[in-house]
């Protein structure tokens, strides 16, 4: 279990009570729409593109399951804002994994930082960066 600290109980509470939290995994956005939508992913880079959300949602996590990650470990995720990000981290919270996103921006130090204080088992970048480009 990857250790975390809690809302104070008197929050939560409150948050339940107007609505804004509901108590269902993030992922019961993509698995409530699995079998009736296929929605729409734009980026700036890319053409709005149709994506089949039952094949990506079932297909996606067995690649990141090869790569040997396992329920409970984490993942330092450093993608810009493009399609390959919201599909990546819903992946990773599907398999039991927590993504730590970092900033686009963020450099060298940054992530060095990062992956001394959560041991991640995998980093998931954009081979354009300029600090994995070379």
């Amino acid at each position: 279990m990857i250790e975390f600290t809690r809302w104070p109980e008197e929050f939560a509470a409150r948050y339940r009570q107007k609505g804004y939290w509901q108590d269902l995994p993030l992922t019961h956005l993509i698995t409530r729409h699995a079998e009736n939508d296929a929605p729409r992913l734009s980026t700036a880079t890319k053409a709005t593109a149709t994506v089949n959300s039952t094949a990506w949602w079932i297909t996606s996590p067995p690649p990141l399951q090869r790569q040997g990650l396992k329920r409970g470990e984490t993942a330092l995720v450093q993608l810009g804002n493009v399609a390959e990000f919201y599909i990546t981290f819903f992946a990773l919270l599907r398999i039991g994994v927590a993504p730590v996103n970092a900033l686009f921006s963020h450099q060298r130090s940054e992530l060095n930082a990062y992956a001394a204080q959560i041991e991640p088992a995998l980093l998931i970048a954009d081979r354009e960066h300029a600090l994995f480009c070379r």
